[in-house]
């Protein structure tokens, strides 16, 4: 049997049966800035339609530009707009509950704790407020390939058609 104490230092856990305890102490937050040039990123034409397309899917097109598009060009928009959310949502989720599911990992290591890892069925703060940035957003789409390596380097001039 364990007891579990949270103290303002950290979390003591004493096991009955062994004797043993162990103590896991807080770790500070970093400091976030709040100013508006880390929160956005001045992107040009072609970043911000890339952009777009992922945050907003086809809503972003009007009903013209819908029936000029080819149906594998609507898939492809469909297709990275859900994984561009499902991606969100994970990102969403692990700010919003990534250090209570360590400290629940550490008081009950047997019990899986991946049932609302996409964040679909958690209710969430929005980006805002839980201190997302448009870079942050970039960068986690880089990261599972969604937006090219190359995306803050994209420009009219570096595109040859």
């Amino acid at each position: 049997m364990k007891t579990i104490t949270a103290t303002n230092k950290g979390i003591a856990i004493n096991y009955e049966k062994t004797g043993k305890s162990s103590f896991i102490p807080y770790q500070d937050e970093p400091v976030r800035q709040n100013n508006d040039n880390n929160r956005h990123y001045q992107m040009n034409s072609i970043q911000y339609k890339l952009y777009q397309q992922l945050m907003h899917g086809m809503k972003l097109y009007s009903s013209e530009e819908r029936a000029t598009m080819s149906e594998n060009a609507v898939f492809s928009i469909n297709n990275k707009h859900l994984r561009a959310t499902e991606v969100l949502n994970m990102l969403k989720y692990e700010r919003c509950y990534g250090h209570i599911n360590k400290l629940f990992k550490v008081i009950f290591p047997q019990v899986k704790l991946d049932y609302f890892k996409d964040g679909k069925y958690a209710d969430m703060p929005t980006l805002r407020e839980l201190g997302i940035t448009t870079l942050d957003i970039i960068d986690t789409w880089i990261y599972n390939k969604l937006l090219p390596l190359n995306f803050y380097s994209l420009d009219t001039d570096n595109i040859k058609l």
